[in-house]
């Protein structure tokens, strides 16, 4: 009997390490691979236009995944997919890398997808770190944030034009915890989860919005009232720019977080530039043309201009600002000038006219020149910020005037120095946050859903704004989305948003696409016509915030199939005020 226990005990020394090696749910350290029979290891698929990926064993018991470069193609990946069935906030991958001859780059990519068909939620790449030459084997990790809507995560061994690259070990980390021995979570969605229950959740998380007068609308908004508290940040969205009711709500909102809470700024999706020199000349010009000139189309509506005149004829009775955190190349220099007036200063004015100057000669069709001038505006506006700091010189409004202009910049000089580019979403964020953290008061910010939310949506880029709120200042940054399920919107022609300075695109109506029963829209007119929901309440009833369904987000163009989303919406919003049917807003201009 002894003799046996020793005999199993020697079996199981012998055979454990095979046992636990089979027990891996990814092929990712390639092992899994027959030569004779496999061009590449198990799993493993190609992205790129290389032709030579393959497995390659290099000792007993080990292969690795191989990419040779050739003269026709341009980037080869090697590439492996995991279903995203885990929850977490970090994911890390690592792998060992071996290359030879490498003239381009080499590196390690993630991507992450979700539900919807457009874009990643998620992509890192080591492309910009331009690893070259001929290295023996040496590990390497990249990291991203991991989304709560993800349905895929790709990971590959990535390299570009000429030489050879080797890739083996990769291992795949959600919060510190070896993906192969973390717990799956199977991602619910609507079409999953129980109906019954979910329809008992919204119903004990909502209460109704009553529209009958102003009164009895502003009495059922009492509890959103009462939750905000004193947040820093309250961003308050929308699933589209053009409808009525959301405008109507957020001045209501707006208006009672100013007169009850003390809130004093408001924070546009539009133009900064453009909106300082609105507020210069709200006093000196009729309305409609300030409008007009400083406001992206899609807001030039009665609904805007109901709430701009409500600020025009209380902004001294509650000090209130109103200000933008989007892009803007049109008028910064007029607006730094008007601030510079009472400054004589001889060497503040030669700085000012080589600006003038730079400025004058960007507008260029030469992609080269364009970024040589526009690094010297960035630097110029550099000069400038050092020279007011040093002779003391400089102001509360010079200094966020010079920050919006750097932030315009920005990206030329990232392209310079091989750094990634930043989106808008990070610019809006980059820019609201210097006004919360430069002011005593508490900001009120009008964006669209797909701006606030405290998630990323798609794209690695839809999101990051609200994302990046959140991270900086947590539960002092509060989110309140605003959804629809049918009724009539406006849009404008599809244009590039700030690609030039005419506002003057005519607003267009149309009704919304008919959505099915997985639609949260849907789901949610099942509990009522009007109503507020409290998230964290949805979340206690349905004891998770995971569940994924699709929601409508319209920018400023007309709707498409491109608009649909996927995403966890107790996750990504505070509140939900939900209207069954909506109008779209007004144009003040036929």
């Amino acid at each position: 009997m002894k003799l046996l226990k020793q005999k199993l005990y020697f079996f199981i020394l012998l055979f454990l390490p095979l046992i636990v090696e089979s027990q891996n749910k990814y092929n990712l350290d390639f092992n899994d691979f027959k030569q004779e029979e496999q061009k590449m290891p198990k799993g493993w698929f190609k992205w790129g236009n290389f032709e030579n990926l393959t497995g390659e064993v290099i000792s007993d018991g080990n292969s690795v995944g191989k990419v040779v470069s050739d003269k026709n193609g341009t980037f080869g990946c090697i590439t492996y997919m995991i279903p995203a069935n885990y929850v977490g906030d970090t994911i890390v991958l690592s792998g060992r890398i071996k290359f030879e001859n490498v003239k381009d780059y080499v590196g390690l990519v993630m991507r992450i997808d979700g539900h919807s068909k457009k874009g990643s939620l998620a992509f890192k790449s080591m492309q910009n770190q331009k690893i070259r030459g001929t290295s023996d084997w040496r590990e390497y990790s990249i990291k991203l944030p991991f989304p709560s809507n993800a349905k895929a995560i790709y990971v590959g061994g990535i390299l570009g034009k000429k030489g050879v690259a080797w890739f083996d070990d990769f291992k795949v980390s959600i919060d510190g915890i070896d993906i192969q021995k973390l717990e799956e979570t199977k991602r619910l969605t609507l079409e999953d989860y129980n109906s019954y229950k979910l329809e008992s959740a919204l119903s004990k998380s909502s209460r109704k919005l009553d529209f009958s007068n102003e009164g009895t609308l502003r009495n059922s908004l009492d509890p959103l009232i009462e939750k905000i508290g004193d947040k820093k940040i309250v961003a308050i969205g929308e699933s589209t720019h053009g409808t009525s009711e959301f405008y109507r709500l957020r001045e209501i909102i707006t208006k009672r977080l100013i007169k009850e809470k003390g809130y004093r700024l408001v924070v546009l999706e539009n133009p900064y530039d453009d909106i300082e020199i609105l507020n210069r000349d709200l006093f000196k010009s009729p309305l409609d043309s300030l409008m007009h000139k400083h406001l992206f189309s899609i807001y030039q509506t009665q609904e805007m201009k109901s709430f701009l005149q409500w600020y025009k004829d209380n902004k001294s009775d509650y000090n209130i600002e109103f200000k933008g955190c989007d892009d803007s190349y049109w008028i910064f220099y007029e607006l730094l000038k008007d601030n510079f007036n009472s400054i004589n200063d001889d060497v503040l004015n030669k700085l000012l006219e080589e600006l003038k100057s730079n400025i004058e000669k960007s507008s260029t069709d030469k992609l080269k020149k364009e970024h040589k001038v526009n690094n010297l505006i960035y630097n110029n506006i550099l000069d400038i910020e050092n020279y007011l700091e040093t002779t003391k010189k400089t102001t509360k409004s010079i200094r966020e005037i010079l920050f919006n202009g750097k932030n315009t910049y920005i990206n030329y000089l990232n392209i310079k120095n091989q750094k990634p580019i930043q989106s808008r979403d990070e610019i809006m964020a980059d820019r609201i946050s210097f006004l919360a953290k430069n002011s005593d008061g508490k900001i009120i910010v009008w964006a669209h859903n797909a701006h606030i939310s405290k998630e990323i949506i798609t794209d690695n880029e839809i999101g990051i704004m609200g994302r990046d709120l959140k991270k900086e200042f947590g539960s002092d940054y509060y989110t309140i989305g605003l959804t629809t399920l049918k009724g009539s919107y406006t849009y404008m022609d599809g244009k590039f948003i700030n690609g030039d300075h005419l506002y003057t695109e005519k607003l267009k109506t149309e009704s919304f696409q008919p959505v099915d029963s997985f639609f949260w829209e849907k789901k949610l007119s099942q509990n009522g016509n009007s109503f507020v929901m409290d998230m964290s309440d949805l979340k206690n009833q349905l004891t998770t915030d995971e569940i994924i369904g699709a929601t409508r987000l319209i920018g400023y163009s007309k709707e498409s199939k491109e608009d649909f989303y996927y995403l966890p919406l107790s996750k990504n919003f505070d509140m939900m005020i939900f209207i069954e049917e909506t109008n779209s807003t007004k144009p003040i201009f036929e």
